[in-house]
């Protein structure tokens, strides 16, 4: 008996171990269970295309290359393959249908991208006017339909098809001068003379067989007012954008409710007003950093700020810009001001736009 317990204790000792310590020398066969997203990267920079990202099989990749060469030909460098093809990541119901998408960066004005992350597509550039932008809408429709939540930043510029050319600047029409016909000639022929007679010198001077003509005198001319010069267009410098865009948060923050991504109504108009400001400059990088006050926990503060950033991202995307945003979230590390009253907070929680490249607040 006292063997029989040594031994059962022994059993359970073992299975004990057993569940206890299997699991920590099989992590890579239970990682290998989980899927890997599939993504895809790519942008046409002024006649070359570059693509990036992690397909599920050689098929979807073939296509997408074959696309590209029709596209761009077969010529060194039009088209840069940074494609991989990994076992680890999981089948997509996209991923067949990227290839016949790729003709929507045709129509972008000197560059623009398409980016597929996880479940969502990101279609970047310009095109000439609404009818161009609804044409590429109805390309990627595909995508959409396969499951990808689009995030729309194609600017729909001016298009110049069909339309009359018009001056620079409205100027008064000038009143136009009436008709008028050519002057008329009146013509009185001589009666037919006789036979040839030998004149004076003097009849020859006072007398003449030619046709008398007589020209009606030509109306006046209207006076035509000069039409005043069209304005010169200034070029805005990204230093002054960077001004303006200083001004308006200094006026006005963008706020959101407690705790929470939400803007408030209050802060639409300041955004409309930044909106208005960088449609001036639609391929400049812009990055957008969010900001918190010290209360509360650093990781959470960092997601909060990041939250809020995004959030300002989508109301510019969906607001037609389509710059290059970053958005990033700095938590409380960079602080405005080190008071700790109710004013010195509030400076804190902020939201900054900059031009990359220029000084930040």
């Amino acid at each position: 008996m006292k063997s029989a317990a040594i031994l059962a204790g022994g059993i359970v000792a073992f299975a004990l171990l057993a569940f206890f310590c299997l699991p920590r020398h099989a992590p890579q066969s239970i990682a290998s269970a989980v899927p890997i997203p599939a993504n895809f990267h790519a942008r046409v920079e002024y006649g070359m295309l570059i693509l990036r990202g992690s397909l599920p099989s050689e098929t979807s990749k073939a296509a997408i290359l074959q696309q590209a060469q029709e596209l761009y030909g077969t010529t060194p460098g039009n088209v840069v393959d940074e494609l991989a093809v990994d076992p680890r990541v999981g089948t997509v119901a996209w991923a067949d249908n990227v290839a016949q998408v790729l003709p929507v960066l045709g129509q972008m004005k000197e560059r623009g991208s398409i980016i597929i992350d996880g479940r969502t597509i990101v279609v970047s550039g310009q095109v000439g006017g609404d009818r161009a932008k609804a044409a590429v809408l109805q390309t990627i429709a595909p995508l959409t339909q396969a499951g990808l939540e689009l995030e729309d930043r194609i600017l729909a510029g001016p298009s110049t098809a069909g339309r009359p050319t018009k001056p620079l600047s409205p100027t008064a029409p000038s009143p136009k001068a009436p008709a008028t016909k050519a002057p008329l000639l009146v013509v009185a022929s001589s009666p037919k003379a006789p036979a040839p007679a030998v004149l004076s010198q003097k009849d020859s001077v006072t007398k003449s067989s030619s046709p008398v003509v007589a020209q009606i005198p030509k109306a006046p001319s209207l006076p035509v007012t000069p039409s005043p010069a069209a304005p010169s267009l200034t070029q805005v410098s990204p230093a002054s954008l960077q001004k303006k865009l200083n001004e308006i948060l200094t006026r006005s923050s963008i706020e959101f409710e407690s705790k929470s991504s939400t803007m408030t109504p209050a802060s639409l108009a300041t955004l409309d007003q930044l909106t208005a400001e960088l449609r001036q400059f639609p391929f400049t990088a812009i990055e957008i950093g969010g900001h918190t006050d010290k209360y509360g926990e650093p990781e959470y503060n960092l997601q909060l700020s990041q939250r809020r950033a995004d959030a300002v991202r989508r109301y510019f995307t969906k607001h037609g810009l389509s710059n290059q945003f970053t958005a990033v979230g700095y938590g409380a590390s960079r602080p405005l001001s080190v008071r700790e009253n109710r004013a010195g907070l509030q400076r804190n929680r902020r939201i900054e736009i900059r031009l990359k490249g220029q000084p930040e607040l």
